[in-house]
């Protein structure tokens, strides 16, 4: 985690600019619900999902991108998915776009739900996201059986989301967002020979996003 921590934090200057998916999802997942009361941004980053809410708590595990949510929202903890530093039901929503594929899903959603008194919404990249990068997605179905008995869902979904980046443009996508970390490539480092192996065989770079609002039991 703590590479992964670093790789963001490095990332906090040109996020906002390359991270075009991120925000069409959080449009669409802010689309679902109307959020009041106390609201937690679970792997807020810069604060892309917080826009426009009254009363909102960052937690995000990197420096940089918590730094920036700090100056925009007052708000923000440097904290661990999967142990989050919160009591029991301490906020009435707890939401999460873009972050949740980076965590062991059955530990990170269980603290989503501990610390959420109401509703639970998500976006989360799954299986079936970029296949050419063979980056370790979670499946979808594995998310919903999870949640199946601690929540009702109101809403689940998958769709297609584009990322408007082809070439070396793509490239700069993954570098500029903080996401070119792979776990299952040895260090987590993409070789340049793999980036064009890579390259050559995408032709419509996109994600599959699960989108997700429940009301906790």
């Amino acid at each position: 985690m703590k590479v992964l921590s670093l790789r963001f934090s490095k990332a906090w200057k040109s996020y906002d600019q390359w991270a075009v998916p991120q925000r069409e999802c959080a449009k669409i997942l802010k689309s679902l619900e109307t959020l009041s009361g106390r609201v937690l941004d679970l792997g807020c980053g810069t604060g892309i999902m917080s826009e426009n809410l009254s009363d909102v708590v960052g937690v995000d595990i990197a420096h940089g991108m918590a730094k920036v949510y700090k100056a925009r929202f007052g708000k923000v903890v440097l904290g661990d998915a999967h142990y989050l530093p919160f009591k029991d039901k301490s906020f009435d929503c707890v939401v999460s776009n873009f972050a949740l594929h980076w965590t062991d899903t059955s530990k990170s959603l269980q603290e989503a739900l501990r610390v959420c008194k109401s509703l639970f919404l998500c976006a989360v990249p799954v299986d079936g996201s970029l296949p050419e990068l063979r980056f370790p997605f979670p499946k979808a179905e594995e998310i919903e059986e999870f949640l199946r008995g601690r929540v009702v869902f109101r809403h689940s979904f998958t769709e297609i989301v584009d990322i408007p980046f082809f070439g070396w443009d793509l490239v700069r996508f993954f570098h500029y967002t903080g996401s070119s970390y792979n776990p299952v490539r040895k260090g987590g480092i993409i070789s340049r020979k793999m980036i064009e192996k890579m390259l050559s065989g995408l032709q419509r770079p996109y994600f599959k996003v699960l989108f997700l609002s429940c009301e906790v039991i």
